[in-house]
């Protein structure tokens, strides 16, 4: 999915576990929700599937630039502004998997992805059932659904 799926699900996380557990020492709050932002990135990325990702970039696609360019570049730099203070630790956790494979080992070390093909594995095992969704556009809605079910969440709790 894209990045501000995984930076609101941090997000989410991290106010969840307060909720549970209120008395838990800052430093087991920090080292629970930063595991589960990173293996979050995994089960969020294993049903991607069932949304708009098509496996070319096409800048030419009206469509394709419009979504990138708002949601995911423009929607990703607002979170980010609005959340860093309180939630720098934890979304930097959530998109963990890909600074490391697609901003880091790629470009920097020309070296494959390492955690995208483990969660495509997990996918195949474990989510080989979902609807493969990935080149239709109507799919956006699906991420648009799941980003309001984690909004409001976040505002709940």
């Amino acid at each position: 999915m894209q990045s501000p799926t995984h930076i609101l699900t941090g997000i989410f996380l991290y106010k969840l576990i307060i909720a549970l557990f209120p008395t838990l020492p800052t430093v087991w709050l920090v080292i629970i929700t930063s595991i589960l932002a990173f293996l979050s990135h995994g089960l969020i990325d294993a049903i991607a599937v069932m949304t708009y990702h098509p496996y070319k970039a096409n800048w030419e696609d009206k469509f394709f630039k419009i979504y990138h360019i708002v949601f995911v570049y423009i929607l990703t730099g607002v979170l980010v502004i609005y959340f860093l203070i309180p939630y720098w630790w934890v979304m930097i956790f959530a998109l963990l998997p890909d600074i490391i494979d697609w901003y880091t080992l790629r470009p920097i070390w020309h070296h494959d992805p390492v955690i995208h093909p483990k969660i495509d594995l997990f996918r195949d095992k474990f989510f080989h059932w979902l609807p493969n969704l990935k080149e239709e556009r109507w799919a956006v809605l699906v991420e648009f659904f799941l980003l309001i079910g984690l909004g409001i969440g976040i505002t709940l709790l």
